[in-house]
């Protein structure tokens, strides 16, 4: 995987130096669209790539869906973060997404072609959110600077969260803007996502921005802030609205080069003990059952249970597909919202056809469990966030749901390593790169600890 991962960053350097050097005396015209049609397809793979690393793993973990059982995972597994574990995850971010995505608005510029624009500002838009959401204050109007060779100031995380509407709001005026401009749009073999079809990004962006005005509504308190958002007609209408990326050709997967290769991870017992409560008719989907005693078992916090389940082929087959925003998740934020302002009805509404959407999306529609679990008559925010947690399988963003609303309820690794806290707490942050606190030391934030708040996490 890293061989195959280099490669391709060889052939992106490669294209770089093309477009920006002078290796002729008598250079030709240079090949913006053609270069534009390779940079968008790799683009939509690095930021598809990024979701499966240990970016999300060592989040998923700390959520309990996953658990680490040996090496790097069990030791974050048991709250040992240190700086050395996220230097690949931040190096990928910054040294390959960023200045992939660069290019891409460089050449699109420069074509006047505002539909690879907008798609590239969403891409963007979507892994800065990522990346903020796991490191709190991070470079990002300055982002650039790490692939020039020089070391960028930090951004508070309340702007950062500002920047990534006003970046899909762009976006979609760019989007917009496709339809009169006379420069090219992509194809559908060019635009792995959507095959092309525009309007369903500007739905994308509205949704992830949708997430991240979440954010900002529970830090001010003020739900209804929210509230002009929820337009159906700007947003998702079905699942097959999803943002997702499917592997294909020689590209593998992470989560099944995690599981097959790596093995250092299974499936967490908390999550593997609530589906089996109810008989949830996502388990032989989500999981892959045990040969050795024909169960579903987990691995509690720091108990390194090799005999735990791996994750369901189905979900980490070698090109299943990554999932980045869903109709699924957009369901649940309305729930949430409406259930905040007091609008019952429309809270359950929303929390019905989430739960409903969800097994849909994996074939698995049973009208007896759905009457008991989501046709639910003045539903609670625990119930929300709980469904959400298990619908969302392999998102990060349950450990931002659980760090904003306590729920679901879980259990800290008994003997965690404590700090601040006078008893194991959940971690609600990453450590800053090793790398970054020695070559950046005048920036990176001081005192930061994995039970430092971000910004947004206030208790409500």
């Amino acid at each position: 995987m890293k061989n195959k991962f280099l490669k391709l960053s060889l052939i992106f350097a490669l294209a770089v130096a093309f477009t920006s050097c002078n290796l002729f005396p008598d250079p030709e015209e240079p090949q913006y669209e053609e270069e534009l049609n390779a940079l968008i397809p790799s683009a939509q793979y690095l930021v598809a790539y990024f979701s499966g690393t240990d970016h999300s793993r060592f989040q998923l973990q700390w959520s309990q869906q996953l658990a680490g059982v040996r090496g790097v995972h069990l030791s974050v597994d048991r709250y040992n973060m240190t700086g050395d574990h996220s230097n690949e995850v931040w190096s990928l971010f910054y040294q390959n997404i960023i200045p992939t995505i660069g290019v891409v608005l460089n050449h699109a510029n420069q074509l006047e072609a505002p539909a690879y624009k907008g798609m590239a500002r969403i891409l963007r838009a979507y892994n800065i959110g990522l990346m903020t959401d796991a490191w709190g204050d991070i470079p990002n109007m300055s982002a650039l600077f790490y692939s020039q060779g020089a070391y960028p100031a930090y951004d508070n995380q309340a702007e950062i969260y500002l920047h990534i509407i006003d970046e899909l709001n762009g976006a979609i005026t760019d989007l917009n803007n496709a339809a009169t401009a006379a420069g090219p749009v992509p194809s559908q073999h060019v635009d792995l996502i959507y095959g092309g079809d525009l309007e369903k990004w500007k739905k994308a962006a509205n949704v992830i921005k949708l997430r991240y005005i979440l954010r900002i509504a529970h830090h001010a308190g003020e739900y209804d802030l929210a509230l002009p958002f929820l337009n159906p007609a700007s947003l998702f209408s079905s699942n097959q609205d999803d943002m997702k990326y499917q592997f294909h050709g020689n590209q593998i997967n992470p989560f099944f080069y995690y599981e097959n290769v790596v093995r250092n991870t299974r499936m967490g017992n908390y999550y593997v003990e609530k589906l089996k409560e109810t008989n949830d008719p996502r388990l032989p989907v989500f999981i892959r059952i045990n040969t050795a005693n024909n169960e579903y078992v987990g691995s509690a916090p720091g108990e390194a249970n090799f005999n735990a389940s791996f994750i369901g082929s189905q979900i980490a087959g070698e090109q299943a597909p990554v999932s980045f925003i869903t109709y699924v998740e957009q369901k649940f934020i309305e729930a949430e919202l409406y259930f905040r302002i007091g609008q019952q009805a429309m809270a359950d509404q929303a929390f019905e056809q989430a739960v409903k959407a969800s097994l849909q999306r994996y074939g698995v529609s049973n009208p007896a469990w759905e009457a008991q679990y989501a046709e639910l008559e003045n539903v609670t925010l625990e119930q929300i966030i709980s469904a959400k947690y298990l619908a969302l399988f392999l998102n990060p963003e349950v450990w931002s749901d659980f760090r904003r609303t306590g729920y679901p309820a879980l259990t800290p690794y008994p003997d965690a390593p404590i700090e601040e806290t006078e008893e194991p707490q959940i971690p609600r942050h990453f450590l800053y790169p090793s790398s970054e606190v020695v070559q950046n030391p005048s920036n990176v934030p001081a005192g930061v600890t994995i039970y430092t708040r971000m910004w947004w996490d206030v208790e409500r």
